[in-house]
């Protein structure tokens, strides 16, 4: 009896050895793809936005603005190890019920890294772009550092910079920050006098364009919780601003908020689980185990020499 019990200590301590680094570096590892059949919805909130309505060709001020995102995965054109998300927003002055920009970015990105891979068409709104560094959320297991992230209104990828832990609802997140000074990122052609100068006919002007970027992250899934965006865009004409075409902050409303944390939420608690304490345990009790069984079978063989 004495020697069954030991056999099946050791067995059971050799399985818990086998099955640790399983759970950490293949079952962990498995379920930290980024989802093919992606679909969220996001909405960006801002008060006292000053925008150019092109269509009235006025200036509007301190309007409350709402930008609605939306991502959906393209899983046909997907594959094991690259993901292909469609993002649509538009920008609604909601007071007047106004809808004046919108944008459409079509991107692939590595599942695990989240890094743009040129591939599947990717573009901004009509014109073919190649898109690197981060697109859509950051790698799993984000690290305290520093990274390179794609802006799609200047269609350049510039570092953001980490900047510390703060928890966002409960949760604890890492905080990006991604500073983008002026750059021409266009042309517009408008009336002299509504860009205040004292002359006849039209006049062409660059679109500048320059704003603050920060995201707080969910380290071990990557996924964003939070953003604001303080963005900057105007017609400067000789070197002078002329016309404010956009000018505020915009930051994810709550909904969005605690929607983004309920998504990463199955992440945040099973990899930590598969990837160390389940570990951990397992080796602990594959030891303990294997040194019990070697300790009553050597009990045993020394009742065997007495006899």
């Amino acid at each position: 009896m004495r020697r069954t019990v030991a056999v099946v200590c050791i067995a059971l301590g050799v399985f818990c050895l086998a099955l640790a680094p399983m759970l950490r570096y293949w079952m962990a590892e498995s379920l930290m793809r980024a989802p093919l059949d992606q679909y969220s919805r996001t909405v960006n909130h801002g008060e006292g936005v000053t925008y150019f309505n092109a269509e009235e060709m006025e200036s509007i001020e301190n309007a409350t603005v709402e930008a609605y995102t939306t991502v959906r995965g393209d899983v046909a054109a997907s594959s094991d190890d690259i993901a292909v998300w469609d993002q649509f927003t538009w920008v609604e002055d909601i007071e007047r019920d106004f809808a004046f920009q919108s944008t459409y970015r079509r991107a692939g990105h590595d599942r695990v890294t989240g890094e743009g891979v040129d591939c599947c068409d990717a573009s901004v709104n009509d014109d073919a772009v190649e898109q690197s560094g981060q697109i859509y959320k950051f790698p799993f297991l984000t690290e305290q550092r520093d990274y390179e992230f794609f802006d799609t209104t200047s269609r350049l990828t510039r570092p953001i910079t980490f900047e510390g832990v703060e928890e966002v609802n409960g949760v604890e997140t890492y905080r990006f920050e991604q500073v983008i000074e002026d750059v021409k990122i266009g042309e517009r052609t408008l009336p002299a006098d509504l860009l205040g100068m004292d002359q006849e006919g039209d006049v062409t002007g660059d679109e500048m364009y320059s704003i603050t970027r920060t995201y707080w992250i969910e380290p071990t899934t990557g996924a964003p919780i939070g953003l604001s965006e303080d963005q900057h865009r105007a017609v400067v004409v000789d070197g002078e601003e002329r016309l404010v075409l956009f000018d505020g902050e915009m930051v994810w409303d709550e909904q969005t908020i605690e929607n983004n944390i309920e998504n990463a939420r199955q992440g945040m608690t099973v990899l930590p689980l598969l990837r160390t304490t389940l570990p951990i345990v397992l080796l602990v009790a594959g030891v303990a185990l294997v040194a019990l069984g070697g300790v009553l079978m050597i009990g045993t063989g020394d009742r065997r020499e007495r006899y």
